[in-house]
């Protein structure tokens, strides 16, 4: 019988035992594996969308809640500022290129901003359009939408389709604009952005929903103010600058000297991941590698029990004329195999799950990546755990390597 067979049959005899050292093995692989790849996938999603733009102008506040809620769409805003800021920058020549930002309602979770034409000329690094348009046409006038295609996906909205939006960034019940509904005229083609889960639509469209909300309010409370006689504002504004070398000077400006605030998106986002992400990800790091040795430990005291208790089998073995080096192989091939098993098992449950996360939408952070590429340091994850279990393997076998037949037998 090949070596190989009677190893398998050994652990096939050992079933349960077995079958608890491959689950430890397998979650030692998988949770490395899976903080490594949502780290990669965070870091590259934050960045790729903070290289975007240069600075991002908008009420005063936090800049990272600023960044976040305007740019990624993952938190409130800090408020609105007057449309007449987007004029001023408009004539100021340090800037290229701006994109108006409005926010405030939602469709079944997904936002609907508002802006202008400027968004079909907005590139992205590598002259990548930022909103790639995969079918139908452009907004055109008022409570016309171009939808994302995870918005597009969940929803089942096609073009033509009508929908209402609600009042709010969630889905909240008892809070639809059903006098405003807008028209699909657009679809939008994945980009594994934020652009995926969004609603675009021109910055009229908003302006004109809350006015008719704060006229509403006016009325119930008694004020004579209507919303014609008050200035249209804004969420944001994205600004691309001549040179980079102009970021600080156009910020601490505009902070100093205005009553609005700008950040810059990397500063935030990179003191955003020094500060919080990179912390947080070592110290999950850290239990992995707890886990990884403890399943290590695991498998050699396994190894080591069944060694003890098949002694007199290999003693056997070895007055029916098998070698040493037989025994040793055989006795290290049950601890590779085990070991082999439980690298393949967690990296199928590692990337599994983070192909369930991102289809499910749970975390928006992680729509539209590739969860089945490897991400750096995984290599490394998969190198250390196979030779904590080759050097597991190795101390039993290197035993009954040693050990006397005749002892065992007599």
């Amino acid at each position: 019988m090949k070596i190989s067979r009677m190893a398998l049959r050994g652990l096939l005899s050992r079933g349960w035992v077995s079958a608890l050292t491959l689950t430890s093995l397998t979650l030692a692989v998988a949770l490395p594996c899976a903080i490594l790849g949502v780290r990669q996938q965070v870091e590259t999603s934050l960045l790729q969308e903070g290289r975007e733009i240069d600075l991002v102008a908008g009420a005063k506040g936090s800049p990272l809640q600023l960044v976040l809620s305007t740019v990624h769409h993952l938190d409130v805003p800090t408020g609105n500022i007057p449309w007449r800021m987007v004029e001023k920058f408009r004539k100021d020549k340090r800037v290229t290129a701006l994109l108006p930002i409005g926010l405030g309602d939602n469709f079944q979770g997904y936002r609907i901003v508002g802006t202008d034409n400027s968004i079909q000329t907005w590139q992205r690094k590598g002259d990548h359009p930022y909103a790639p348009l995969e079918s139908g046409e452009w907004f055109d006038k008022a409570f016309d939408a171009v939808i994302g295609s995870e918005v597009a996906q969940q929803s089942g909205l096609t073009i033509g389709d009508k929908f209402v939006g609600a009042h709010g960034l969630v889905a909240a019940p008892g809070t639809d604009h059903a006098e405003f509904p807008y028209t699909v005229t657009g679809r939008l083609a994945p980009t594994g952005t934020a652009v995926d889960r969004l609603i675009f639509t021109p910055m009229q469209s908003v302006w004109d929903v809350h006015a008719s909300e704060q006229n509403f309010h006016n009325k119930l409370f008694g004020s004579g103010e209507t919303a014609s006689n008050t200035e249209t504002e804004v969420t944001a504004i994205w600004l691309k600058l001549r040179s980079p070398g102009l970021r600080m000077w156009l910020r601490e400006e505009i902070n100093d000297h205005t009553e609005i605030m700008a950040a810059a998106p990397m500063d935030e986002l990179l003191r955003l991941a020094q500060g919080v992400l990179k912390p947080l990800q070592e110290g999950l790091l850290i239990m992995a590698a707890a886990v990884v040795v403890v399943s290590a430990l695991a498998m050699l005291s396994t190894l080591l029990q069944a060694a003890d208790r098949r002694r007199r089998d290999w003693a056997l073995l070895r007055i029916l004329g098998a070698r040493p080096r037989e025994v040793f192989s055989l006795v290290w091939l049950e601890a590779l195999w085990l070991t082999e098993g439980g690298l393949f098992l967690g990296l199928l449950l590692a990337h599994g799950g983070l192909a369930a996360l991102s289809r499910s939408g749970i975390t928006p952070v992680l729509n539209g990546f590739n969860p089945w590429q490897l991400a750096p340091g995984e290599l490394g994850v998969l190198l250390t755990v196979f030779g904590f279990g080759a050097l597991a393997g190795l101390i039993p076998a290197t035993i009954a390597y040693l050990r006397s037949p005749l002892q065992e037998i007599l």
